[in-house]
């Protein structure tokens, strides 16, 4: 990746970010490495992070990013608990975070503040108050669950509140007045567009993810035997589980001969994994399941070597990781057609699944695996196509390389698109 045309210092909010980590730690991480490769970066996070942090740098001889470790004192540890703890002691932090580094913006010639971490934009940042330069995202948490899927939801009431904050964010005034002080938003999806005012989405550019490592894709599996179909995840309702367990009940009924050939793979855990076993026992279809728990790398890549497809049922998600990975490995995805799956994939590279109702949804998850099922050579050419996509928008190359011209833009005076 070449230096961008302007020498760009760029101070990186990233409250996670961890190497050698998932979800939020390793979001922010690789948003440093990959933005390093074309700019000065300074990472702001949390001083837990400095022993791995440090060993890391040291171990691969990197001086670019550096980083700055902001902290609360120690005592406010045992008040950070539970969602609403986590989110009271994160808003003190990006506080802390501010008044460290409104004096660093000047002695380092910082020229632009970006932040990463947590993606959500209900939470607001403290980026857009140094006086430089602002970039927010990309931006997520705005997704809400489609209408046909509520009936899944078990708490309701959270959920339904959870919406209306979400539809009447301009009303948030953390979010808000983050999003009117930032110069530009990098949205993930339109789903996150949708509920600003309309002067905010003129500053705003969308459709770029978080990246996913470049893998290999697994060779694809037999065809003559048992079709296999992979979910993974946390056993939360939003995570749709139940949807998949009603489609395969669906088959039983309905696609008798497809029933026999399939087989699903479930690996994850969670509170509600009573709950979905005791369905799956109900509705009599214990022999099509198998449940593995969380699993390590060496066995997760020994089911994607098994899987002919990947059922994503999220019901309100940003991205998906398991998602890009799926694609990464050219595992083709049945997805709800919502939020950012929705618009990551595309008819050619998988299959979206909506409905007007419940009963219509869970029908038409089933179709689209009978569709597979029937014809596993299309499985096969969708994941290349999936494979194709993941490798040009969504690896970690080709974000960081799309976000560096971003910058550009930004700071030559150009109006940000993604190109």
């Amino acid at each position: 990746m070449n230096e961008l045309p302007t020498k760009v210092k760029v101070l990186l909010s990233a409250y996670g970010c961890e190497p050698n980590k998932g979800s939020e730690g390793g979001v922010g991480w690789n948003w440093a490495l990959q933005l390093s490769k074309g700019a000065e970066v300074y990472v702001v996070t949390r001083k837990a992070r400095r022993a791995s942090v440090t060993a890391y740098l040291e171990e691969h001889g990197l001086e670019n990013p550096e980083f700055i470790y902001v902290e609360l004192p120690e005592w406010t540890l045992r008040f950070k608990k539970g969602t609403v703890g986590m989110n009271i002691y994160y808003m003190f932090w990006q506080v802390a975070a501010w008044w460290k580094c409104r004096g660093l913006v000047d002695e380092l010639g910082v020229n632009l503040a970006h932040h990463v971490s947590f993606m959500s934009l209900t939470r607001g940042s403290f980026v857009p108050f140094l006086g430089v330069k602002s970039v927010i995202g990309p931006i997520g948490g705005l997704q809400t669950v489609p209408q046909a899927a509520r009936p899944v939801m078990k708490s309701k009431v959270m959920e339904s509140i959870r919406t209306l904050a979400v539809r009447f964010f301009r009303f948030n005034p953390v979010g808000l007045l983050t999003a009117w002080k930032a110069d530009l938003l990098v949205m993930a999806n339109g789903a996150n567009q949708k509920v600003m005012p309309a002067a905010i989405r003129k500053k705003a550019v969308t459709g770029l993810q978080i990246g996913t490592p470049v893998i290999e894709a697994r060779v694809f599996p037999p065809v003559d035997g048992e079709i296999v179909f992979h979910w993974s995840g946390r056993f939360v309702d939003h995570k749709g589980l139940e949807l998949l367990v009603r489609a395969v009940a669906w088959l039983k009924t309905n696609e008798l001969e497809s029933y026999k050939r399939v087989r699903v793979i479930v690996s994850g855990s969670g509170p509600l994994e009573d709950y979905y076993r005791k369905m799956i026992t109900t509705l009599g279809v214990n022999e099509v399941f198998e449940f593995l728990g969380w699993v390590s790398l060496d066995e997760m890549n020994a089911i994607w070597d098994r899987s002919h497809c990947f059922i994503f049922t999220s019901l309100r998600e940003t991205t998906g990781m398991a998602l890009q990975e799926a694609m990464m490995r050219a595992v083709a995805p049945i997805v709800i057609d919502n939020g950012g799956p929705g618009e990551m994939v595309t008819d050619e590279s998988g299959v979206k699944v909506s409905g007007v109702n419940f009963e219509d949804l869970v029908a038409n998850l089933a179709k689209a695996m009978v569709r597979l099922v029937e014809d596993p050579r299309l499985g096969a050419k969708m994941g290349g196509m999936a494979r194709e996509r993941a490798l040009k928008f969504y690896s970690w190359d080709a974000v960081g390389a799309q976000m560096l011209e971003l910058y550009d833009d930004l700071l030559t005076g150009k109006s940000p698109q993604l190109k």
